[in-house]
């Protein structure tokens, strides 16, 4: 029987890493990270093309669920360049010294929810500009971006339409003489009240 020794210590470090992990969960000293926050992560032994070991990872999960529970959902972000949809650019960011200490891609084909004892330090912080290609290429990946994009045209029809109402109220204040919609509405209120009171001789 061959011993594959490189798999052998693999998987004795990731048992040494499983109790050291365990031991802090004893502790109730977990992290709560704020969402786009990077961190070190203790992720184990992977199977096949699975992320494992120690990488930094972008933490998906909204801040109010990372505060109370331990769970947190996040994505590893790698070196290697793939031309997949999945992998979103990250600019590199660097330390007070110039040192870069983060750049690559974000896979989101590996996205996992792990517990929050297994982030082991925070690299930086990726702002909302950084976030929303993240979130567009999660949507892809995950086959929702039709929601998204329903819930866009949804927005551009009623943009619209508020335009056109718009429009129809510039032109009713030229004709009244009103300042703002407020005097329009006057206006509008004491004509229908003489109206009203014409109406009402007869």
């Amino acid at each position: 029987m061959n011993i594959d020794l490189f798999e052998t210590q693999n998987i004795v470090d990731s048992t040494k890493e499983q109790i050291y992990l365990q031991g802090k969960t004893h502790t109730g000293n977990r992290a709560k990270p704020r969402r786009g926050q990077v961190f070190n992560c203790h992720l184990g032994v992977g199977v096949g093309s699975e992320f494992q070991k120690r990488r930094p990872c972008v933490v998906l999960s909204n801040t109010v669920s990372n505060i109370n529970t331990s769970m947190v959902v996040v994505t590893p972000i790698t070196r290697t360049q793939k031309n997949y949809p999945c992998f979103v650019p990250i600019a590199e960011k660097y330390d007070a010294t110039g040192t870069v200490i983060l750049g690559g891609y974000a896979d989101v084909s590996s996205i996992r929810a792990i517990s929050s004892f297994r982030l082991a330090g925070l690299i930086c912080e990726l702002d909302n500009s950084e976030m929303k290609p993240i979130d567009a290429a999660i949507a892809r990946h995950l086959d929702i971006m039709h929601h998204y994009n329903t819930l866009m045209k949804t927005i551009e029809d009623k943009e619209k339409h508020l335009e056109s109402l718009n429009g129809i109220f510039c032109k009713l204040r030229d004709i009244t003489g009103s300042v703002n919609n407020q005097e329009l509405i006057e206006v509008v209120e004491q004509l229908i009240d003489e109206i009203g009171g014409e109406i009402g001789k007869k």
